[in-house]
């Protein structure tokens, strides 16, 4: 599946049978010398195949786990030229962390890279609501450095070790890594309504912003639907103090498994969809994170989007105690992002409706 086309290359989603070619391009080419290996790169080896493979498990090439890394391919007038990877999203800070190479040397010096991480970029913007991008390349690596300061990089003026230990980054490969940031601005707090579709605004609760475990999920529609659940396979004592005092309180207590509340997600959407194009709405991208976790995929279901509208908290809290809502209960706090965000239009819609849980079929 192609998710992004520019005017030299296109992304393409990696699949299981793109993991060899792509651990050759690495570790056989002409260009492993670049980057691995003696003489210029002692300190980092060559991986076997088998090395490469616990390092790219299945659900980077299948896309069950999309905010803990997947797999993208550089492709060129149809040829596949280079693998374009991201480890897990960082939901607290806002960052990924992107990792390139391309299939040989031919290909190199032709702006192939750097406009397939410009793509990358905005493609995980629009798809994940991540922001902040890195990538570490080794200072020896002068080639890979002009290509990723072609792509709108820029380096920290702050010593790597010191960001490494702030923005919670594992262990880099290099002892020389260049840290080299890209932020995208934010999307616009404003939304355009098209008559035509439906609208469902999202929002979840989870245990804490570290590892994240799901909790509830509640959304609210422009054509007066609600949907409701509480999960009951989170672990209590991975909750914040946040949520122990904020959330906990809220549960309804009629929590169900995991595969129940995503069943009557995706049913709910679907009926949804039927009737018109659904476009999902969330503040942030840790409710996109949370519809990935309890659907199990990356994809959304057929005829349904997905927007983020970054509403500043403060404004949900004010509108919470204007409208008598409970501020963080997922329901609620998708009534209120429906109000801020239709109230701009002049329709809030219907605050009231009545939800369907994950239990009522």
């Amino acid at each position: 599946m192609i998710v992004a086309t520019g005017n030299r290359v296109r992304l393409r989603l990696a699949e299981l049978r793109d993991r060899e070619p792509a651990w050759t391009w690495m570790a056989r080419s002409d260009l492993t010398a670049d980057t691995l290996g003696p003489s210029l790169y002692a300190d980092r080896s060559t991986p076997g195949f088998d090395s490469f493979c616990d390092d790219h498990p299945p659900f980077v090439f299948d896309g069950t786990q999309p905010f803990d890394g997947r797999a993208l391919i550089i492709q060129t007038n149809g040829l596949d030229i280079g693998f374009l990877g991201y480890r897990q999203i960082n939901l607290q800070h806002d960052l990924v962390e992107l990792y390139i190479w391309l299939a040989s040397r031919a290909l190199a010096g032709q702006g192939h890279g750097s406009e397939a991480l410009q793509l990358a970029c905005g493609w995980m913007q629009k798809t994940f609501g991540v922001n902040r991008f890195v990538l570490r390349p080794s200072r020896r690596n002068v080639r890979a450095l002009r290509a990723v300061r072609r792509a709108g990089f820029r380096e920290t003026d702050l010593q790597a070790h010191e960001v490494v230990g702030k923005l919670g980054l594992p262990r880099g490969n290099h002892a020389d890594e260049v840290l080299l940031f890209r932020s995208l601005p934010l999307p616009p707090v404003s939304l355009t309504v098209d008559p035509q579709r439906v609208y469902v605004f999202i929002d979840s609760e989870f245990t804490n912003l570290t590892e994240p475990r799901l909790i509830s999920v509640g959304a609210v529609g422009t054509d007066a639907a609600a949907f409701y659940c509480e999960l009951s396979d989170w672990p209590r004592d991975a909750c914040s103090e946040f949520v122990r005092a904020h959330v906990l309180p809220l549960l309804d207590g009629d929590a169900v498994p995991h595969p129940v509340a995503a069943d009557s997600l995706a049913r709910w959407l679907a009926e949804r969809a039927e009737h018109a194009p659904v476009t999902v709405v969330s503040d942030s991208g840790f409710d996109r994170w949370a519809i990935s976790d309890l659907l199990g995929r990356e994809d959304l279901p057929s005829r349904v989007e997905w927007l983020r509208v970054p509403i500043a908290p403060e404004e949900l809290d004010a509108l919470a105690t204007e409208l008598r809502l409970r501020r963080h209960h997922a329901l609620d706090d998708a009534r209120a992002l429906r109000y801020a965000v239709l109230s701009a239009h002049g329709n809030t819609g219907i605050i009231g409706s009545t939800p369907r849980s994950a239990t009522s079929g």
